[in-house]
């Protein structure tokens, strides 16, 4: 034990990597106005959507596949992007791309306020919940047109099929709030929920029962993930109660799972795939950069939601790192998104439609609290319209390929996967982001058909102070509302960063713990450099002092500081820096032995009628590398318990830890003793079923709060 706490003490006080960020905020003069992407919608992307043969026959019976020029498919003579693809010759109507393309039309009215777009969506509403919603429980998944027949078996559908199901619903109710429609929301989430939601896996199972090509048990991100992004996020703070607090939770278990099961913390990545440990390892498998920024994207809007302040913090880092990551820059000075991280490590920078339109999302709503974050929009943004579009026929490519910038085109533009959502999504979160960052209010419209607490109205994902609130009324007595959201204040990076030593995430900080300041001149060196913290009670308060240089210095938060704001000061050499700070009662955060997310870990193992045998989890390697020791659960007879070394919990009432996404039992946690505010959480014994796992992840929440996750090595 003294050898792996020397180790990570060593590595602790040794300076890190810089985390200020200079707040860049010249390109905002360069950044599309709202009204270019207003113009974009209504000139390059609703001219496909509104055309006859995209309503559908009945109206609402909307097409899942049409030709490039919007034409309706003719399976005995098909047009040439579609002839060939058995898949797309399959006659069928897909529940998917019924939901985003109504979806998609009421987005055109949110924006617009124009009744027939909402006409349109309510048509879509209505053949949705006349036929797809399945009586027995869940929604029907596909029509096959040759029978006339809604299938597959319950057993062979997904929730993933059937949480885009409820896409469009959620957004009707989202502008309506229409409860009949809510009533089959709810009802329709809690048959996903309880139906797929497998303990033992610790995430979504994939489908009720083994076939059509697919094990029962696989484990596949979008199962979680999209349950959250088509209507969890979305609805979840305008519900009444006990809803709401019930999707909180939901919420809550569907970002642990994710972050317990898809994420890679050596990787930095989010897979698609987590049945084996080569499906989420770059040394054997590529995996696109879109579903990591849904990912991080939808965990930053539960962190807000539940406030789980260490799971915003989480998503916020990971984001910037992830838009750093996947943006590329030209010498000329424009610059795109790349698609994915190949097999290797390197970037792929051919472009796919709907990872493009995530990428601008989350660099948009980054800006918005951390205005450098979207310094790469105006290049990215500009990229889209002119190389996506196009300008013929409407609507944008499936992709683009980098270095020629031509469209990809085997697929059409239309098909089971590609019906509006991301492109019409694109639309109203670059327009909402641009008018605020712009310094200009956002108009947004709903239809309401009685009054509203106005506290329940959002501008879609984000928060907003209303301006103002305008009803008018059509002839036939319908009421329609045009609200005028206020724009908020612009964040930026502060001159002087504050992490938990532990996570180096910002965010409050654990009266007790671990921290780090960063920033420029902070220190002359450790000799003669002092830190105190004024508490919101107005007393201060000397910090213990471990490292300290010109750019980071490591402190620790002294004991009994109030929570709540509270004030930082370094002096050094004659200088004094200072820095506001948020004070919590637990901020969690789990050391790492290495920059990939190796956690600081002792085991302990346990035979019968013997003292218990103390291994690492690390060795050191060429170079001293630090590595993960994969660990041998050994024989059955055989008991391995886990130490972590952790900060920010001391205080903690609840500790809760999955390994592997299994929960593990919790023995102690709480202060280690030995160093002062190094904390240390004894759980286990590991599960056997984690045998031959490889490297696992580690989620570790103290009162609600989510620790950084890092990982293992499983034998």
């Amino acid at each position: 034990m003294a050898r792996a706490l020397r180790l990570f003490v060593l590595l602790f006080l040794v300076a890190h990597t810089a985390l200020v960020r200079a707040a860049d905020s010249g390109y905002l003069s360069s950044l599309p106005t709202g009204d270019r992407w207003l113009s974009h919608m209504n000139q390059d992307l609703l001219p496909f959507w509104t055309m006859p043969a995209a309503l559908g026959n009945p109206t609402g019976e909307f097409p899942s596949t049409r030709c490039d020029d919007g034409s309706l498919l003719n399976y005995k003579a098909p047009c040439p992007i579609i002839a060939g693809n058995a898949y797309l010759l399959t006659p069928a109507l897909y529940l998917v791309a019924l939901s985003r393309q109504t979806y998609g039309y009421g987005i055109a009215y949110h924006l617009t306020g124009d009744p027939k777009y909402l006409g349109y969506m309510k048509t879509g509403i209505d053949y949705i919940r006349q036929h797809a919603i399945d009586p027995s429980g869940g929604m029907f998944t596909m029509k096959d047109l040759s029978a006339g027949i809604w299938g597959p078996a319950r057993e062979l559908r997904n929730p993933q099929e059937l949480g885009y199901g409820l896409l469009g619903m959620a957004f009707y109710y989202y502008l309506t709030r229409d409860a009949a429609v809510l009533q089959d929301i709810l009802n329709i989430k809690n048959y996903i929920f309880d139906s797929y939601y497998n303990q033992s896996l610790g995430t979504m199972q994939w489908q009720l029962q083994s076939g059509g090509g697919a094990l029962f048990n696989q484990k596949q991100l979008v199962a979680d993930l999209d349950q959250m992004n088509t209507y969890l996020v979305l609805l979840t703070p305008m519900l009444p109660e006990p809803y709401q607090s019930q999707w909180k939770q939901t919420l809550t278990q569907y970002s642990l799972s994710i972050l317990g099961t898809f994420y890679s913390p050596s990787n930095d990545l989010f897979f698609l795939q987590a049945d084996t440990p080569q499906q989420r390892d770059l040394a054997f498998t590529g995996v696109d950069v879109g579903h990591s920024s849904k990912a991080l994207w939808m965990m930053r809007w539960t962190g807000l939601l539940t406030g789980d302040q260490g799971l915003t913090g989480f998503a916020e880092s990971g984001g910037r790192r992830l838009l750093d990551r996947a943006y590329i820059a030209e010498p000329d000075g424009t610059g795109s998104w790349g698609g994915g991280v190949l097999q290797g490590g390197a970037l792929d920078k051919n472009k796919t439609w709907w990872v493009y339109d995530e990428l601008d999302e989350l660099a948009a709503t980054l800006a918005l609290g951390d205005v450098a974050a979207g310094r790469y929009l105006p290049q990215t943004n500009n990229y889209w319209f002119q190389y996506f579009v196009d300008t013929q026929y409407g609507e944008v490519w499936n992709g683009v390929n980098y270095g020629s910038n031509t469209p990809q085109r085997d697929y059409p533009k239309s098909w089971a996967w590609k019906n509006a959502y991301h492109d019409m999504e694109h639309v109203l979160v670059g327009y909402i982001t641009a008018q605020w960052l712009h310094g200009q209010p956002a108009v947004l419209h709903y239809a309401f058909g009685q009054t509203v607490d106005q506290t329940t109205i959002h501008p879609y994902y984000f928060s907003g102070t209303i301006d103002s609130l305008t009803t008018t009324q059509d002839t036939a007595g319908n009421s329609y509302q045009a609200v005028t959201f206020h724009p908020p204040d612009i964040g930026t990076a502060p001159a002087v960063a504050l992490t938990s030593a532990a996570s180096v995430l910002t965010g409050p900080l654990a009266a007790g713990s671990i921290a780090s300041a960063w920033g420029s001149q902070l220190a002359a060196g450790t000799a003669g450099a002092t830190v105190s913290v004024t508490d919101r009670a107005g007393t201060s308060r000397p910090a213990t002092v471990f490292y300290a240089s010109p750019s980071q210095v490591n402190f620790r938060i002294p004991p009994g500081t109030a929570s709540g704001a509270a004030s930082l000061s370094i002096a050094s050499a004659g200088t004094v820096t200072s820095a506001a700070m948020q004070i919590a009662a637990v901020s969690p955060g789990i050391f790492q032995l290495n920059g990939t997310g190796l956690g600081a870990a002792q085991v302990a193992r346990v035979r019968s009628g013997q003292p218990a045998v103390l291994e690492a989890v690390y060795l050191v390697g060429a170079g001293n590398a630090v590595l993960p020791l994969p660990i041998d659960l050994g024989p059955a007879t055989d008991a391995v318990y886990l130490t972590i070394y952790a900060t920010g919990l001391q205080n903690a009432k609840s500790v809760a830890v999955t390994v592997g996404g299994q929960t593990v039992p919790v023995l102690y946690a709480g202060v280690q003793g030995t160093y002062d505010g190094l904390d240390q959480v004894n759980v286990g014994p590991v599960p056997r079923s984690l045998t031959g796992s490889g490297r696992v992840n580690i989620v570790l929440t103290a009162d609600g709060e989510t620790a950084n996750p890092v990982e293992l090595a499983i034998k």
